[in-house]
């Protein structure tokens, strides 16, 4: 007698649910994943930007770009960098900087002084506002980070690198490693010439007179009038070690004028500032290093 057999084909409906609910809970999971991976870079790029906006602030009111002092006016979905000492919202010099709907900052903004702007100071760079940013996932609040601001209007730390470039391009502010220490010389001089290299001012500076011996920096800002025109100017030293001091020379956007730098002791040069098709340059006068040009 045959038999017939019959083989069993294709799926229950309780093992296709089963089926379903493992892909659902895959998906799920990959998706939250996703969201949380997205939600976690564009916190990361929203803080990277805030940073760059607060140094490009410092760094135009270091150079004194147009003549003034720059800020950041901090809002829950925005940052704003604007020009002067007070934010004005109706400015049509405002650059205005628009976050992701996943980001925010919390306000108000953790500053001295109260407030949510960060100011700083011409030419110096500094701040009297200083404190943290706190940025957060909206959807995430677990997600923070926090930008902090020190009274010297960093961000972090500096970074330094060394070249041995003899010619530095939109020279306006940069740090030269001398190998040779400024409290050694007694007088520092700034001379402005003409385009026929002969001297229209000349400003000495008594280096112990801005030089403090219990933190071995020296620090001098002052103005002087060349050709009826107003140059401000900030040296100073950040670093001196045992034999050698780093140097910190900014002089404003709007000087143009030739200048030389340079020390009584063995008439050492320290540098040269030209202007060259509209583009201020800087030559170094010694054997050291520029170590950093912002």
């Amino acid at each position: 007698m045959l038999k017939c057999l019959y083989v069993k084909s294709g799926f229950s409906l309780i093992e296709i649910l089963i089926v379903l609910s493992i892909i659902s809970i895959v998906l799920s999971i990959t998706i939250i994943a996703g969201r949380n991976f997205s939600y976690s870079v564009d916190l990361e790029n929203t803080v990277k930007s805030i940073d760059m906006k607060i140094k490009l602030a410092k760094s135009r009111s270091i150079s004194a770009l147009n003549g003034t002092s720059y800020g950041v006016h901090f809002e829950s979905n925005k940052i704003v960098v604007f020009e002067g000492d007070t934010f004005d919202a109706f400015a049509s010099t405002n650059e205005v900087f628009t976050f992701s709907d996943n980001i925010k900052i919390n306000i108000p903004v953790n500053l001295v002084g109260g407030g949510n702007d960060l100011i700083f100071n011409r030419l110096i760079g500094s701040t009297n506002n200083s404190g943290n940013i706190n940025i957060e996932v909206i959807n995430d609040p677990s997600k923070t980070k926090q930008i902090v601001i020190n009274s010297n209007g960093q961000t972090s730390l500096n970074s330094f690198q060394d070249s041995i470039n003899p010619l530095a391009l939109n020279a306006r502010h940069v740090h030269f490693h001398l190998g040779w220490k400024i409290e050694d010389s007694l007088e520092l001089s700034l001379k402005w010439v003409n385009e026929f290299d002969v001297q229209i001012a000349l400003t000495g500076i008594n280096i112990a007179s801005y030089f403090d011996d219990i933190n071995n920096i020296f620090d001098w800002t002052g103005t002087t009038l060349v050709d009826g025109t107003e140059q401000k100017m900030r040296i100073h030293s950040w670093l001196d070690a045992s034999d050698n001091s780093v140097l910190c020379i900014i002089r404003e956007q709007t000087e143009n004028d030739k200048l030389y730098i340079f020390t009584d002791t063995g008439a050492k040069d320290i540098a040269t500032y030209k202007n060259i098709a509209g583009e201020v340059v800087v030559e170094l006068g010694f054997d050291g290093e520029i170590m950093e040009i912002q």
